[in-house]
């Protein structure tokens, strides 16, 4: 038997204009990788949501470059081994649908990654996620979370905001291959100091 610990089931009711009220046993997962084959499984989730997000917004090139770098298999070994990284599987109804990534980096919590497969989204996945991310904050003593959005990913930016984040600066990530992004650092303070 696995000693493994998943957090969060959520059991949810739908409510729908046309269909009254339908109960589900809909369940949201968050399971912690810990081995190869589940960075394997991140890695091909990350290919796959990181070109439906990104594509639009910045050379296919720089995204492959990215995947690559942060997000194969390898690399998110050495992040969770080297720079005190922990990375989740997002479920839902037992399918890997995404993944998270958080840095703890003494009293800050870097949100590094929060993906969800398209055909996913508005399902209360991310929202359990944040929710998950809160938790873990406030269980650490985190004084604050930080993020990194491209300013071009409105739709991120106002789902942060609407979850208490702030716009605390505009920066230029220049990265190895020649390719810069224009970013916001984004801030939600969870004690003030």
């Amino acid at each position: 038997m696995s000693t493994r610990k998943s957090a969060n089931f959520l059991h949810r009711t739908i409510h729908s204009k046309t269909l009254g009220t339908i109960s589900t046993k809909t369940m949201i997962k968050i399971l912690k990788a810990e081995n190869k084959n589940e960075f394997k499984i991140i890695e091909k989730l990350a290919t796959e949501i990181m070109h439906q997000v990104y594509d639009p917004i910045i050379p296919a090139e720089h995204t492959d470059y990215f995947l690559t770098e942060f997000q194969s298999e390898n690399a998110i070994e050495n992040q969770i081994k080297n720079d005190n990284f922990s990375y989740y599987l997002l479920s839902f109804d037992a399918k890997n649908v995404g993944y998270l990534g958080i840095q703890k980096l003494d009293e800050i919590l870097i949100l590094s990654k929060l993906y969800i497969l398209e055909s996913f989204r508005g399902r209360k996945i991310g929202k359990t996620a944040l929710e998950f991310v809160y938790r873990f904050a406030k269980e650490k003593r985190i004084k604050k979370i930080e993020l990194i959005v491209n300013r071009e990913n409105q739709n991120t930016i106002d789902i942060y905001k609407k979850n208490g984040f702030r716009i605390m600066e505009s920066i230029v990530n220049s990265f190895p291959n020649g390719h810069s992004e224009e970013d916001y650092i984004m801030v939600k303070i969870l004690m003030p100091e």
